[in-house]
């Protein structure tokens, strides 16, 4: 538990870091030779700020180019800053770009070590922790083999397995949970859930909101190098979103979207408005899912998000949070949403449904109905929603009722 007093594990004061970039290889020896600047400077990141306190969880987010890379490259000691001050408080792993780390000619076993001795354990320590780092992996006889012979999907593996389990204070993870098949992807979720309740410390950079919301108590939104917000997720990301929104082409032809490949262990396969397109105040709104899965002992949850066409979320409803399910003891499932009454009066909205993983993290599948259904009115009504309300007349003792 942090005491209030207690210094951030992460502190960083005005980071800045510039690149020279050079239109042509020679022009680097003759710069040199010259002693004239012959180079462009790109400057990858400016001025950037902020303070992450033990046990919480950070998130980055913002457009490829933004800046994400170069910061966490610069907390994790791969390269320096420009200017700037970084404060680090106890051990420090990371997940960087895949296989950065690692030496392509030794092997899987040959690397553990070398990695865990790098992050700063004993040779006691390392032996220790090598079987739980093996069993993690489950990388099985390919652990004698090369790197150089591993896939992207094993390189991820035995990187984030030895990253975990040397059980570092400050845990950084670059986008490198977005390779890899979807089992090992929801250890991997499970795994970074019990870490930060452990009191581990998280700086995740991601392109999925939905695990940085459930990984992170406040986000930092860099742009083209800058901080462009800093503050807690739930403020942050919604701006984010909107931003991209705002960037992306709504002349795209509405249609539903199955996220899922058909090789996925589980998948949604239709998602029905029963209430129809057209929604009055007042009447009750239901959606059946279906989906099926290869394992009747998978279990899982829902989540149904529903949002107006410009991408403003509205409401959500998720089964772990309200109760129900998981699901499970059957390779086909049907479940449907009720919702009683919404208090939409105009616009129209479009679902996305998700098929999450027992945890409520890893999402399996997603489903988008664009155009789900409009909202119908007889008059013209000011906003989106109706509030229930009461006008109540004051009778001042004071005034002159004659």
């Amino acid at each position: 538990m942090t005491h209030p007093h207690d210094p951030p594990v992460v502190s960083a004061e005005d980071l800045s870091k510039t690149y020279r970039v050079y239109a042509r290889p020679a022009d680097r020896l003759f710069e040199a030779l010259l002693r004239r600047p012959r180079h462009s400077a790109f400057h990858a990141l400016k001025d950037v700020s902020f303070e992450v306190e033990r046990g919480e969880g950070f998130g980055l987010i913002g457009e490829n180019g933004a800046g994400k890379s170069t910061l966490l490259k610069i907390l994790a000691g791969v390269t320096a800053a420009t200017s700037g001050k970084i404060r680090l408080q106890g051990s420090v792993a990371s997940i960087l770009e895949l296989g950065s780390a690692f030496h392509p000619e030794l092997t899987g076993r040959q690397n553990i070590v070398l990695n865990a001795a790098m992050l700063g354990l004993s040779r006691n320590e390392v032996d220790e922790r090598i079987p739980r780092i093996i069993e993690f992996s489950e990388l099985g006889s390919f652990l004698d083999q090369p790197i150089k012979t591993y896939s992207t999907g094993m390189v991820m593996r035995l990187g984030f397995a030895i990253a975990t389990q040397v059980e570092p204070d400050v845990l950084i993870i670059d986008e490198a949970l977005s390779v890899g098949d979807g089992y090992f992807q929801k250890k991997c979720m499970v795994h970074l859930k019990s870490y930060l309740d452990g009191g581990g410390t998280l700086l995740i950079c991601s392109h999925a909101m939905y695990y940085i919301s459930a990984f992170c108590e406040r986000t930092l939104w860099l742009r083209d190098g800058h901080v462009e917000a800093l503050g807690p997720t739930q403020q942050v990301v919604p701006r984010y979103e909107a931003f991209l929104d705002a960037k992306s082409n709504h002349g795209e032809e509405a249609s539903e979207i199955v996220g899922a490949p058909p090789s996925a262990p589980a998948r949604i396969d239709d998602v029905r408005l029963l209430t129809g397109s057209t929604y009055r105040h007042g009447r009750p709104l239901e959606l059946e899912i279906r989906w099926s899965c290869d394992d009747p002992e998978m279990a899982f949850h829902l989540c149904v998000g529903l949002n107006r066409p410009d991408e403003v979320e509205v409401a959500s409803f998720l089964s772990h949070r309200s109760g129900a399910g998981p699901w499970s003891g059957r390779t086909r499932h049907t479940v449907r949403l009720s919702i009683p009454e919404l208090p939409l009066v105009k616009n129209t909205f479009k679902l996305y449904v998700f098929l999450l993983a027992e945890d409520g993290l890893h999402i399996h599948d997603t489903w988008i109905v664009e155009d789900a259904f409009n909202v119908e009115y007889e008059e013209y009504p000011f906003g989106i929603v109706h509030i229930p309300h009461q006008w109540v007349p004051i009778n001042d003792p004071g005034s002159d009722d004659g």
